[in-house]
């Protein structure tokens, strides 16, 4: 993917646009070629929708949205700025959001999608919050809870499976993936004892296949 900027944008004293000017021989519904960036108002609404529809976790609409109804990135793509996005601190989706929204729009895109992520959920939460302080003890409430945990999991467990289909996991790579998820799942480490050995050793078997 080749980034580049508007120039005129730049003479005219304004902050220049990052324009993603996709592969021309990328095909498929994922990443399809000569699409437009997107505008900031797009971004602004596709992000607060993505905030106040995003239940059991934004990270599984985005990936649908980005990748298969808006063809933003590729699914490689996706699984890249993900990956930057849990090494780095604070919330995968929040660090995901800001940096292909600086990839698409700028800055200024960021600021905008990071503004409309965090808008609607933040109202509903201090709502919800409120709510269930008041009524949390009544046993409807409780069932209700209780239900919705299953179908969290199901769209974690869908977005994983997506995740781990993209080309770039269809190579020796993808035993760095299993490796991760016997040390957290059967060996219970620890976030930094994995980042700290399971990704060099991913880095590793990348730059060997490279070359």
């Amino acid at each position: 993917m080749t980034i580049v900027r508007d120039d005129a944008a730049q003479a005219r004293g304004g902050e220049a646009p990052v324009h993603s000017r996709s592969d021309p021989h990328r095909t498929g519904p994922e990443g399809s070629p000569g699409r437009e960036p997107p505008s900031l108002a797009t971004l602004f609404w596709t992000h607060a929708m993505v905030g106040a529809t995003g239940f059991g976790g934004s990270i599984v609409w985005l990936r649908r949205l980005m990748v298969e109804e808006r063809g933003w990135l590729t699914a490689e793509e996706f699984n890249n700025g993900l990956s930057i996005a849990q090494f780095m601190p604070g919330p995968n989706v929040f660090n995901l959001i800001a940096a292909v929204s600086r990839h698409l729009r700028g800055t200024t895109g960021m600021v905008v999608s990071s503004i409309a992520i965090m808008t609607v959920p933040l109202i509903f939460v201090l709502i919800l919050g409120m709510l269930y302080a008041r009524f949390g003890d009544v046993p409807a409430v409780k069932n209700a809870m209780q239900g919705i945990a299953p179908v969290a999991a199901g769209l974690m467990l869908s977005f994983g499976l997506k995740t781990a289909a993209a080309p770039s996991l269809r190579n020796p790579i993808a035993l760095v993936a299993v490796l991760t998820f016997v040390a957290v799942v059967f060996f219970r480490l620890s976030l930094p004892v994995v980042l700290a050995t399971m990704g060099p050793l991913g880095v590793l078997m990348a730059s060997r296949r490279v070359r």
